[in-house]
């Protein structure tokens, strides 16, 4: 579980910049475009992490 965990690190951060990226598409009333980058985001750390679960575990 620790592997995991460590493994984690740099998809989060990859994660947390492209939130940040949508809050900032967003204030810039680029609706869509954030819209599509937190999907992307949330669909990247899954599919990470399922890939990353499968090879470590």
């Amino acid at each position: 579980m620790f592997k995991f965990i460590f493994a984690m690190i740099i998809p989060v951060i990859i994660f947390i910049y492209t939130l940040s990226f949508m809050r900032w598409m967003y204030r810039q009333k680029h609706t869509a475009a954030a819209a599509s980058a937190a999907v992307l985001g949330i669909l990247a750390v899954f599919i990470s992490g399922a890939a990353l679960w499968r090879m470590i575990t």
